[in-house]
């Protein structure tokens, strides 16, 4: 993977201003409710599921899910609509997370408490004791995005497909672009090291650069060029996904 332009936070702008996500708020129940858990795997996908998709990863049973469904619609977490069946019988409907359902806070992840745990702890180590910590924060997460992305099971995916997930456990309520994603890029709209980001920026920010960069190619996706901005914009940093050349 070619190397990637390191942007980091400038502490330069207006005080009225604030660029960047929001910090991430894990929810206080210690359990996770069904439609949690429904809403948990919406928020892993880049496309609109169906309620049979649904029915095979929560495990619930079909009408329990479809209550949750209708249930998350009404509260406009979710979008519905139909679509015409490929033979006889109703149409089926497909569901999509709305940016109000990405912001609901989740249960905490077993990998979000070991990864918020483990940064903080080697971030100050890194910018004390190491010529070039940006370097090294992102070797290292490379390595730990390379460990997540092999508990996913084998299947083919695309570079969005395959990140989205691992982002949404950690806590950074990915928003993937309705068209064009490599010109729009995913909005990652709460960070769960805001304030030791903004803090030492050459450090996490390239912990989480590493990380996409890890997953990526642990996915076999090895000619995608991952390209984190962090503080961007108002409201959210920026992940770039692009194909490029092999060399």
């Amino acid at each position: 993977m070619r190397s990637v332009r390191k942007h980091y936070y400038t502490p330069h702008v207006k005080k009225t201003t604030r660029l960047g996500p929001k910090p991430w708020v894990p929810s206080a129940d210690p359990d996770q409710a069904p439609a949690e858990r429904v809403l948990a795997v919406l928020a892993e996908k880049s496309r609109p599921v169906t309620t049979a998709d649904l029915v095979a990863e929560v495990g619930f049973h079909a009408n329990t899910v479809r209550a949750h469904l209708q249930e998350l619609v009404e509260a406009g977490l979710v979008t519905v609509r139909a679509v015409a069946p490929s033979g006889r019988g109703r149409p089926a409907h497909e569901y999509t997370i709305t940016d109000e359902g990405r912001a609901v806070p989740r249960v905490n992840d077993p990998a979000f408490a070991e990864y918020r745990g483990l940064t903080t702890a080697f971030a100050s180590y890194l910018m004390a004791r190491t010529q070039d910590p940006a370097d090294e924060a992102r070797q290292i997460g490379r390595a730990w995005g390379t460990q997540l992305a092999s508990e996913r099971p084998e299947h083919s995916e695309s570079p969005q497909e395959l990140v989205l997930p691992l982002l949404a456990r950690l806590g950074f309520t990915p928003v993937p672009p309705d068209t064009s994603p490599a010109d729009e890029g995913i909005a990652l709209r709460t960070c769960p090291l805001l304030e030791l980001a903004e803090q030492m920026p050459e450090v996490i920010c390239q912990v989480h650069q590493g990380l996409v960069e890890g997953a990526l190619a642990r996915g076999g996706a090895v000619s995608t060029e991952a390209d984190l901005r962090p503080f961007s914009e108002p409201g959210a940093c920026r992940l770039y996904l692009r194909e490029t050349m092999p060399q």
